[in-house]
């Protein structure tokens, strides 16, 4: 895959290349500039609508999805069972453990409150607080998003990094309400919304840099604007050629920027594949 990439870029920069000899440095200076305008266009028009058009048409949608994946979810038995994969041993029932994960403040308080009411040491409760601290920062976002149909959980529990802050949120949302819509909303709304809504933003950048290119292209041709210019000459076709290597430059460092956004972001969980490539790699690891 990382190979694909490398040649993707070559061909980008070939065909730009090209394009720049064959039209010339006045023509094709013009044109890039329709190029670099419709670029800011599109980052404006992207950056204005991905938050609205995520919130108003994708989000009742994901969390209708999963209301139906986290429908019979039962957070109790989850962070029991976690918790235990973790060897971490709760002695308190479930209606007790459900009135933990209720608590206001922060949960590892709670446990080891719990702990202490129950008459274990300040020191065995001290060891769960500490342990049930780590457990909820470190753990249990990669098991509810394994529980949500996410492949590889573990790897975008990471690149969300969540604070374990949102992490008790989202647990006492699940433990509040049986139905479960409280805490898948806030799954969606508060979870999930970075990363989708960066994924929608870098969706509509695309659509709106092609057909902003396409309707400049089309301007161009109807106005005649390239119809009067000198003919293209030896010295003007070098560089044409050269300002055309530059705007196959752009082409690449905008798609290497967008790349790595949505790796920020979580959308792409494991960047390897980029990182691995030789070309592409490189603009990438430029941001």
């Amino acid at each position: 895959m990382s190979f694909v990439l490398d040649i993707a870029v070559v061909v980008v920069i070939a065909l730009t290349a090209f394009n720049g000899f064959s039209k010339g440095f006045v023509r094709y200076v013009i044109k890039m500039l329709g190029t670099v305008t419709c670029l800011i266009a599109a980052f404006i028009i992207s950056d204005m609508f991905s938050e609205p058009i995520y919130r108003d048409i994708f989000a009742p949608r994901l969390e209708n999805a999963l209301n139906r994946e986290f429908e019979k979810f039962d957070i109790v038995s989850q962070v029991r069972t976690s918790m235990e994969d973790e060897g971490i041993v709760l002695e308190m029932d479930d209606k007790e453990l459900s009135t933990v994960l209720q608590d206001g403040g922060s949960l590892a308080s709670a446990f080891e409150r719990s702990a202490l009411g129950s008459g274990k040491s300040a020191q065995e409760a001290g060891q769960l607080k500490e342990q049930t601290e780590d457990f909820f920062k470190n753990k249990l976002a990669s098991s509810l998003l394994r529980n949500a149909g996410y492949d590889d959980p573990e790897g975008l529990a990471d690149k969300l990094d969540i604070p374990v802050a949102k992490v008790y949120d989202l647990v006492r949302a699940f433990a509040g309400d049986p139905s479960n819509q409280s805490g898948v909303k806030y799954i969606v709304t508060s979870v999930l919304d970075k990363m989708m809504i960066s994924v929608i933003r870098y969706m509509l950048f695309i659509i709106v840099f092609v057909l902003a290119e396409t309707l400049a292209a089309v301007i161009f041709m109807i106005a005649g604007v390239l119809d009067h210019l000198p003919a293209v000459s030896g010295a003007n076709r070098v560089l044409g050629l050269l300002l055309g290597i530059v705007k196959g430059l752009l082409y690449v460092t905008v798609a290497a920027l967008i790349c790595r956004a949505l790796s920020r972001s979580g959308a792409i969980t494991n960047d390897s594949f980029i990182t691995d490539s030789m070309l592409f790699g490189f603009f990438y690891t430029l941001f």
